[in-house]
């Protein structure tokens, strides 16, 4: 998925890379036990509920291992800004459902 932000391309990748560091990040918490369930248990429901700061954290995580990174800060105000911000969910949540590392999460949740 690629993006454009002030005059800037950038890529968003929603690999197995993603996975793992969605993991690190927004990990699912039972108690005061994590687990690395960050994308079934938290980060799909939350998207589905438009949620624009799971929003601007998955872009940013998904944008980590590209060659032109973009910062947290420059996420929101880009979110802020955008002009069809329900078409940058779906965007999302097409892409997730298309990688092999987030389409059986979403199948699973459907």
């Amino acid at each position: 998925m690629k993006l454009k932000i002030k005059g800037k391309e950038y890529s968003f990748k929603f690999g197995t890379k993603f996975v793992r560091e969605l993991d690190k990040v927004m990990p699912f918490i039972d108690g005061n036990m994590e687990f690395g369930m960050g994308l079934s248990a938290k980060v799909l429901p939350e998207l589905r509920s438009y949620n624009v700061n799971t929003l601007s954290r998955v872009l940013e995580i998904a944008n980590r291992t590209e060659e032109e990174t973009i910062t947290l800060d420059e996420m929101d105000d880009y979110i802020d800004e955008v002009k069809d911000i329900e078409k940058l969910f779906d965007e999302v949540l097409k892409e997730l459902a298309e990688s092999n590392a987030g389409k059986l999460a979403v199948r699973n949740l459907n």
